[in-house]
């Protein structure tokens, strides 16, 4: 009796939830539904007086009409929100989430929240943190000057170039050749003629025979 004593109370202190449910007429299925509050949602949760994000309370959010919208946004018939905050003079009536970060109004575009340059109807997402409309290149929403936004292609791994510049996060990588630059993974890259890591060269690689080995 004794041992079965101890058992029991080494499983109410492991699962404390369960204590809760012990003894009483509670179904299971009722004390699932308590423990489910305490796990980590990815989105937006809420009852009927309260939004949660991540199990943080979204201030000013009404429950009633909250929608989560998918990619970190959500909305009520008045606000708009990214990752639990109020995105600041956002149309809740004509906001949408476009994935990756980005949002948008009738009137501008946002990326985690933060409205963006650029015209919001021609704004194309080029992947890679870069974004253009018509006239300009964007890194993750700051306009990146002196490219040219028609003939721009995002390369991957935070590069970028157009035929006559090379960037990296949207900074200019220095005399890289743009005509016969490529990039190699974890943040390498190459022309024919320098080696370059996160946009800065590197003395002495030899472009020629440079790799970057893949893992087995």
């Amino acid at each position: 009796m004794k041992r079965f004593v101890l058992l029991l109370w080494v499983a109410l202190a492991a699962f404390p939830a369960g204590a809760l449910c012990f003894g009483s007429s509670r179904t299971a299925e009722d004390c699932v539904m308590q423990r489910r509050p305490e796990r980590r949602h990815r989105g937006y949760v809420k009852d009927d007086w309260t939004v949660w994000y991540q199990g943080r309370k979204v201030e000013g959010a009404v429950a009633s009409s909250f929608a989560d919208l998918g990619g970190g946004y959500g909305k009520d018939n008045w606000k708009v929100f990214y990752a639990g905050r109020e995105v600041k003079g956002a149309s809740a009536s004509s906001f949408e989430s476009l994935g990756r970060g980005y949002g948008k109004d009738n009137w501008h575009t946002y990326l985690r929240g933060v409205r963006q340059q650029g015209n919001v109807s021609r704004t194309e997402d080029l992947g890679g943190g870069y974004s253009k409309d018509p006239w300009s290149v964007y890194y993750r929403g700051r306009k990146v000057e002196g490219l040219s936004a028609s003939s721009f292609v995002s390369l991957g791994g935070g590069y970028g170039k157009d035929p006559w510049k090379v960037v990296f996060e949207g900074r200019a990588v220095k005399d890289a050749s743009a005509s016969t630059f490529q990039t190699l993974g974890k943040g390498y890259a190459k022309d024919a003629w320098k080696v370059y890591f996160r946009g800065e060269m590197i003395p002495d690689a030899s472009p020629a025979s440079f790799e970057v080995p893949r893992q087995r």
